[in-house]
């Protein structure tokens, strides 16, 4: 493995950014592969400069490029943009996904890309064994995994925070699911991750962007990749509902038959009637949302690697090798 490419999303974050570039640096003194850096800006209010304006050309990094977006696509989108420039260049061996803002701690490249070696194909993902962060966001997390595993069948560990090989980059840019969300797609796409417990780093500067409205689009959006494993088990807790209303719709309609001096005059067609409408609603509900499935399969997807241009506003390249060579913004063409 000769170049890895890392992709990392900002938004109004450049201080942290220059702190980040300023580690990997010192980070690829010791690493045999090489380092190129790509920061998404999210479509920030704030502009890079002066923040980034005295950043130095790291002599240990082997380039620095900044991907402009029209607009603000949120954390998910601006990595998926990130990706499929990287699939598109094709000019690394593997991406590292990390956060810009010293959550994902540089020091720790070394520990995530150990087990590589010879492998032609890999994806290395980290899961969290500790985490600096409040009660409330670790009570939401534990939520956020429980529904997903209950509405999926599927367990998630791991976040954004992952190395992956070129070859199945090629193959993740492809999966719509992508622009929702990162880890949901990894899973959906099927290919063979290998976990690595890494610590959560603490944040170089700021506060993170992430409030509960957010966390909760961003948990929704995970659950969402299995819209269709999500329906299935919905479609069959909904038949188990509708034979045990019929079952109890049977029941009572033989007691006030067969035993009407023990029946209360007018309780039997009361709840008959209730079940009755939760019987249609069920089953309404069911159809519904079956055509809705069946309508959205014929529909053309959003395929990330395919539509993602029009999202890029432009390419800044700060510097190359150890040669600054800023020249302002470049087109995306």
């Amino acid at each position: 493995m000769n170049c890895v490419r890392i992709v990392t999303p900002i938004y109004n974050d450049w201080i942290s950014f220059s702190h980040l570039l300023a580690d990997l640096n010192q980070i690829a003194e010791r690493l045999p592969f090489q380092l190129y850096v790509t920061g998404v800006n999210d479509g920030s209010s704030e502009s890079p400069f002066p923040a980034l304006a005295d950043i130095p050309a790291f002599p240990n990094l082997m380039g620095v490029e900044i991907l402009h977006l029209a607009l603000n696509l949120g954390h998910q989108r601006a990595i998926a943009v990130g990706l499929c420039v990287a699939a598109d260049d094709a000019d690394s061996d593997a991406v590292i996904i990390m956060d810009a803002d010293g959550e994902d701690p540089p020091d720790t490249i070394p520990l995530l890309t150990s087990l590589i070696r010879d492998q032609q194909d890999f994806c290395f993902v980290a899961e969290r064994r500790k985490r600096v962060e409040t009660l409330a966001f670790k009570a939401s997390y534990l939520v956020y995994k429980t529904f997903f595993k209950l509405l999926t069948g599927r367990i998630i560990k791991f976040g954004n925070y992952s190395i992956i090989s070129s070859g199945h980059l090629q193959r993740l840019v492809m999966v719509s699911d992508l622009w929702n969300n990162l880890p949901a797609a990894i899973l959906r796409s099927r290919i063979p991750i290998q976990p690595i417990t890494i610590d959560r780093g603490r944040r170089y500067a700021g506060k993170s962007k992430m409030n509960l409205a957010s966390l909760v689009v961003h948990g929704f959006s995970g659950i969402s990749v299995y819209a269709d494993t999500i329906f299935v088990r919905l479609l069959l807790f909904s038949g188990m509902l509708i034979l045990g209303s019929a079952f109890g719709v049977a029941i009572l309609l033989t007691l006030r038959i067969f035993a009407p001096a023990h029946a209360t005059p007018g309780w039997a067609t009361t709840v008959t009637f209730g079940l009755c409408i939760i019987i249609l609603q069920l089953l309404f509900t069911a159809l519904s949302s079956l055509l809705m499935l069946l309508n959205s399969r014929v529909q053309r997807l959003f395929i990330p690697r395919l539509d993602y241009l029009p999202y890029l506003k432009s390419r800044q390249k700060l510097f190359c090798g150890n040669v600054a060579a800023y020249a302002g913004a470049e087109s995306a063409g």
